[in-house]
């Protein structure tokens, strides 16, 4: 459902909802996902008994986004959500829900801590709340500025393999609800919801293969960035500019997280490539101030993909990249070039790892190009060697796929 204002002002929504006596932990959380008819900033606060918190965020006109925060509540009788924004904008609404978490055994036997809750990377999922209604609480009509609801935005819900909960995914923003994206897949997204993907499989079940996963990661990254030259490229920069690129983007952007806005010390800044190092654009002079959560958050999306269309706009009037190449989806074409020029070389250099996540997400964007395939044409001994290596380590079912293409 959706609820449309009447004026051009300031709105506000309030529900209530008496607790649960349900529940193995401290904590309430409340939580939802929204789909503004145009861009804007919302506010949700919660609050349970004396506790209260409230969490503001950008939303994106026209697509679902997700917002949710916990407060420490142990006794709490009932609960109280406020839902603000400003501006003549309808907002459709979904799974709105708050209450004392009944948490998987997992978390509890993890100790869970507030802050590991409120990631907003895994908020609201993580509270595991009922969220198979629209609204899931009483509407305050006397403390609320809109009371008129009408035919909300339309949502697609996915079904989470472990704890069959019902949650949104948007095929058009991949990995941007409720489950991380996995091409392979038939609904491209994976089986199990990003909550329990985090707390039940990776963290629980398989601790090993995180910590492996982590290194390839680095391992990936490190090759990717040596590639790419970019110690080269910082230096020059530095003898440039006559500082380093981190205190350089760190003034830029206000000395703050791009995506919170939360002031950061300068050890505290990490360097966003903006356009994804793993489709081969290189840091420079464009890149992004975040902090470690959020950069890990976005990790390897395309500005698109992770930021609102406000925060696009700010992001090029900082930057001075051009809103339409923020908003598409590119391979840096100049670097894969030089790649297929020299493919030989780059699967004899490269751990075999790195070559086939590469190759995989090269194929994502250009599907007429495929790593394997040059190689095979260029040299068929080389391309026998790089599948005896990837052999002795199971491939992922999309690099699989990918590599048994070639014959």
């Amino acid at each position: 459902m959706a609820f449309r204002p009447a004026c051009n002002g300031e709105h506000v929504l309030t529900f209530t909802a008496q607790a649960s006596t349900t529940t193995n932990s401290e904590f309430v959380g409340g939580g939802a996902y929204l789909n503004p008819s145009a861009p804007v900033q919302a506010r949700l606060t919660l609050q349970a008994s004396a506790a209260e918190a409230s969490i503001a965020t950008e939303l994106g006109g026209g697509y679902w986004n997700r917002i949710g925060i916990a407060v420490p509540a142990p006794r709490a009788a009932g609960v109280r959500v406020d839902l603000q924004w400003t501006g003549d904008v309808d907002i459709s609404v979904w799974g709105l829900s708050a209450g004392p978490l009944e948490l998987p055994p997992a978390l509890i036997t993890a100790e869970v801590s507030l802050a590991e809750l409120n990631q907003t990377h895994l908020a609201p999922e993580t509270f595991y709340l009922i969220q198979d209604v629209a609204i899931g609480m009483d509407l305050v009509e006397d403390e609320s500025t809109i009371t008129a609801e009408v035919p909300g935005a339309e949502i697609i819900l996915k079904k989470c393999s472990y704890c069959g909960r019902m949650l949104p995914v948007d095929p058009a923003r991949l990995g941007t609800l409720a489950f991380h994206k996995h091409n392979a897949k038939r609904t491209k997204h994976q089986n199990e919801c990003r909550a329990c993907k985090k707390w039940r499989i990776n963290d629980a079940f398989n601790p090993k293969r995180t910590v492996d996963q982590l290194h390839e990661s680095s391992v990936i990254t490190r090759e990717r960035q040596l590639f790419l030259r970019e110690p080269e490229r910082l230096q020059d920069y530095k003898q440039r500019a006559g500082a380093g690129l981190k205190s350089q983007v760190w003034n830029r952007f206000g000395q703050k997280c791009f995506y919170c806005n939360r002031p950061l010390e300068l050890a505290e800044v990490q360097l966003d490539h903006t356009r994804p190092l793993a489709y081969l654009w290189p840091i420079d002079e464009y890149a992004t101030c975040l902090c470690p959560e959020h950069n890990n958050q976005k990790k390897d999306k395309f500005p698109v993909d992770f930021y609102s269309d406000i925060q696009l706009r700010e992001l090029s009037r900082i930057t001075s990249l051009p809103y339409e190449q923020l908003i598409a989806k590119q391979l840096n074409m100049i670097e894969l070039d030089r790649i297929r020029r020299d493919i030989v070389t780059f699967a004899r250099e490269w751990e075999p790892r790195t070559f086939a996540a590469t190759a995989r997400k090269v194929a994502e964007l250009r599907p007429d190009i495929n790593f394997y395939e040059d190689l095979r044409r260029a040299d068929p001994d080389e391309y026998k060697e790089l599948q005896t290596a990837l052999a002795e380590r199971p491939l992922g079912v999309e690099d699989s796929a990918l590599s048994s293409t070639v014959g």
